[in-house]
């Protein structure tokens, strides 16, 4: 198999029916990766299995809840008994709500950090023992600028926060395991996505889209796939934000 030829592997990808899941989940299966797009809405799940495999692409889809420990589980029971392995794990599922810290609901603060860092935990743990178990997997995160603070934002950017840490600190542990399983995030800028443009005007919306603040849900597709090859074994731990315009450079475009 060649270093980026992904034909063969299997991917799961959280809130891949929707956003930057959905543009990676595209991008990793036109290497040839199996997909499999997981999200909370089944509408959502079942437009995107369909114009997947419209596409020429090997796609199926479950509803999960992240933050829901017997939904991942029942979805990694799942794949695993269909295809026997999850090579690549995209942890693209997140919500944005914002509150100033003096008004933030307790509900809301649980809701935010339990889809986008308890989930992210569930997720990676859960399928990164068959990873171990294997010797091989890839996992790739999705966090945020907003780790370096972001008015009325505190649930997100604390979440993001601990999902770098949380990124990290396992990259140390699967080393120490002496497997090829990496964990790594990426950062991707402001991204038009749903989630960004709620409650925006078409008029802000059209001018961030015009200059370039905003960028394509795929604009970080060549780091992905490059993270989700066997060619990144060496790269472990690492957040790589979009404005790395060199690293990819670095590491040889696939």
């Amino acid at each position: 198999m060649r270093d980026h030829d992904l034909a063969g592997q299997v991917a799961l990808v959280t809130g891949g029916a929707t956003g930057i899941g959905r543009a990676m989940a595209v991008a990793l299966g036109t290497l040839g990766a199996k997909l499999w797009i997981a999200s909370r809405n089944e509408n959502a799940i079942d437009r995107a299995v369909e114009q997947l495999r419209a596409c020429g692409l090997a796609a199926d889809g479950r509803r999960l809840d992240v933050a829901d420990r017997r939904q991942m589980e029942s979805v990694v029971a799942d794949v695993m008994g269909q295809d026997g392995k999850i090579d690549i794990l995209f942890n693209g599922a997140g919500v944005m709500i914002k509150y100033p810290v003096l008004e933030m609901p307790e509900e809301v603060w649980d809701q935010v950090v339990d889809v986008n860092l308890k989930g992210m935990f569930l997720c990676a743990q859960a399928v990164a023992r068959g990873m171990v178990a294997r010797g091989y997997g890839r996992i790739i995160n999705v966090t945020s600028g907003h780790v370096r603070g972001n008015a009325n934002n505190s649930a997100y950017s604390a979440a993001k926060g601990g999902l770098e840490s949380f990124t990290k600190t396992f990259a140390l542990e699967l080393s120490q395991l002496k497997v090829d399983v990496t964990i790594n995030a990426i950062e991707p800028g402001g991204t038009d996505t749903a989630m960004w443009r709620r409650g925006k005007s078409a008029e802000y919306i059209s001018q961030a889209l015009a200059s370039g603040r905003i960028r394509r849900p795929d604009a970080m597709r060549d780091v992905v796939l490059f993270l989700a090859s066997p060619a990144s074994r060496a790269v472990n731990g690492e957040i790589i934000a979009h404005d790395q315009s060199d690293w990819l450079a670095m590491q040889g475009d696939p």
